[in-house]
């Protein structure tokens, strides 16, 4: 390839990377920028464009096309990409960055940060957190991927202790399970029954979020309460596969924007009367593990949820690599009677592969979020790559379509707040995603990120995993 070092980019080079920090030259982006020669994948649906031009004008792009079409302007710096691969900078529509260690919050997310934006993630949507808390971790973290923070809201019964009775009639009384989520420093939301859903969107606008998460203990009525009054504000609203005892099908029907989790849907497989009776924190788990397996995935009543999802326009996020290595843990620990987390995690995994490839054959809407974690080993974190190559060589999607829900269809997803990322075309911010070989050729290429542009600033990939 014949791109130079972005180090040795004179007027380019916006980061200087000193001593393990980054320290800021300038505030701005470079104010002219011309990329030339790159094959460009827009993100558009458009096919790649060989020996392509981006124009890059203040952090934004200004024009993309041929060097005829987007003639060099006097003064530009100009960038030879000839061999390499243009795309628009990649999006993770599910991870939690934020967790508290020891009792106190960790904002310690730099490390991490810094690695997303490495791997060529330049937004990303947390979907468990404390939005206020979160911003400011971000905002020290700097340089980062664009972080959309949604708001958890759940019912009344999450907020209370909670007694099991199990086969054999013993009682069992856990605490309730939003105690654990605020002890990972995440704050949910309460909306009761007869709760006006406009005070959730407000709290939720106040501390930053830019939509609801709807997690657990919402009916339908409550979950279309909440959807109509988000709406109504402009926020986008998702949930749990199953926030219990709403189903899917239930929540598409009342509007929702999407839902995560495809061994969520298993429980379609239980009828609604059951559902409202299963409201504690382990329920999902054992009608998972009892009932998901890949024959159920298609059962006629997980089959109507996903074509519930297609007629609405409902977006499937399945997770599949959180899944996976959840099954993969799972299955490293011999025991002689596994656990109902373990046997959860298997049959999760089977039944949300087989669900995600009924929903891409049926034509729903798919984005890629990962669940990915800011804490522990970096090989037990559910990454993007991961995720996308599940979609290529596991449900079957061509490696376009694959990088479409981690694109545009992901800043679509994200909602208005996101509109102005997730293509290459004029007047979008100029993220940007350079890489040493074809993507559409082989998905795992994404790997090969030579540098980042976010918002018309340079990074050098290898710059940044140094910090980590």
């Amino acid at each position: 390839m014949h791109c130079r070092s972005t180090l040795q980019l004179a007027g380019v080079v916006t980061a200087l990377f000193l001593h393990g920090a980054i320290v800021a030259a300038q505030a701005e982006p470079d104010p002219l920028i011309a990329i030339t020669g790159a094959t460009l994948w827009d993100g558009t649906g458009s096919a790649a464009q060989p020996g392509a031009v981006v124009i890059v004008r203040a952090g934004s792009i200004a024009c993309t096309g041929t060097a005829t079409t987007c003639p060099t302007p006097a003064g530009a710096t100009q960038i030879d990409a000839r061999g390499g691969f243009l795309i628009p900078g990649l999006i993770d529509t599910h991870v939690h960055l934020l967790f508290r260690v020891d009792g106190v919050t960790d904002t310690s997310i730099k490390s991490d940060l810094h690695g997303l934006l490495a791997r060529g993630i330049t937004a990303v949507r947390d979907m468990g957190n404390n939005p206020r808390q979160l911003l400011l971790a971000v905002a020290a973290a700097q340089p980062a991927p664009r972080v959309f923070a949604m708001q958890l809201v759940a019912g009344l019964h999450f907020f209370q202790p909670e007694l099991e009775i199990d086969p054999n009639g013993n009682r069992r009384n856990h605490s309730p399970a939003a105690l654990g989520m605020r002890q990972l420093g995440w704050w949910p939301l309460t909306f009761l029954p007869h709760g006006d859903p406009a005070e959730i969107v407000r709290h939720a606008q106040e501390a930053g979020a830019i939509g609801l998460k709807l997690y657990q203990d919402l009916d339908s009525a409550q979950t279309a309460a909440l959807v109509t009054a988000a709406h109504a504000a402009g926020m986008p609203v998702w949930g749990h596969g199953w926030v219990q005892p709403a189903s899917v099908l239930e929540q598409s029907q009342a509007g929702q924007d999407g839902v995560v989790h495809a061994a969520g849907l298993a429980g379609e497989l239980v009828s609604r009367e059951a559902r409202a009776r299963l409201r504690t924190s382990s329920s999902l788990l054992q009608v998972t593990a009892d009932s998901a397996t890949a024959v159920s995935a298609r059962n006629p009543v997980v089959v109507a949820a996903l074509d519930s999802l297609a007629t609405h326009g409902t977006y499937l996020e399945p997770t599949l690599q959180a899944s996976l290595l959840s099954a993969t843990r799972a299955t490293l620990r011999p025991r002689r009677i596994p656990s109902l987390p373990d046997r959860y995690a298997n049959a999760a995994s089977r039944f949300g592969m087989e669900v995600t490839r009924q929903a891409a054959a049926r034509g729903v809407r798919l984005t890629a979020g990962t669940d990915h974690t800011a804490y522990g080993p970096e090989a037990e974190r559910a990454q993007l790559n991961d995720e996308l190559a599940l979609f290529v060589d596991s449900i079957g999607l061509s490696p376009a379509r694959a990088l479409l829900a981690a694109t545009r269809d992901a800043a679509t997803a994200i909602g208005p707040v996101a509109r102005d990322i997730g293509t290459v075309v004029a007047g979008k911010r100029a993220d940007l995603v350079l890489l040493a070989a074809d993507p559409m050729a082989d998905i795992g290429n994404l790997r090969r990120v030579e540098w980042v542009m976010l918002g018309g600033i340079i990074y050098p990939s290898d710059s940044l995993r140094e910090l980590q």
